[in-house]
């Protein structure tokens, strides 16, 4: 393309802006509309899971910058989840979530963060800003 028509072309034709993906997965559906309902007034695009398995199924087909994961599902627990996304996908983030304070030393091995449900929601967004720029410096 002629480089002098790139400015003319670029108010005619704007570059679509992509928005960040976040894949919500958690059991607990109150939590879950809420987390997806705060984040895409953020800006951050959503896509929501309800079990570990549809979170998988949802992660190995749909592109996602950035997990939040509950660590206690019924069906599976989140460090089983995170392991199996890591080998799909090893440079997406994950943020692990739970109503435990803590969680099992080896359950942090496959996560890039953990913060305990109840956390302000600003203290989340921080988080998941910060865990995507070090992607970003990592891409």
């Amino acid at each position: 393309m002629d480089a002098a028509l790139r400015p003319i072309l670029r108010g005619v034709f704007p570059v679509p802006v992509t928005r960040p993906t976040i894949l919500c997965v958690d059991d607990y559906e109150t939590s879950l509309a809420g987390w997806c309902l705060y984040l895409q007034n953020e800006g951050y695009s959503v896509t929501t899971a309800r079990t570990a398995q549809e979170g998988l199924e949802r992660f190995a087909v749909t592109p996602v910058d950035l997990v939040l994961l509950d660590y206690l599902m019924p069906e599976s627990n989140g460090d089983d989840v995170a392991a199996t996304m890591k080998r799909i996908k090893p440079d997406v983030r994950i943020l692990m979530f739970s109503g435990v304070p803590h969680v099992p030393e080896n359950a942090m091995q496959h996560v890039d963060a953990f913060l305990q449900k109840g956390q302000s929601p600003t203290v989340v967004l921080d988080k998941i800003r910060e865990l995507l720029q070090s992607f970003r410096k990592v891409a």
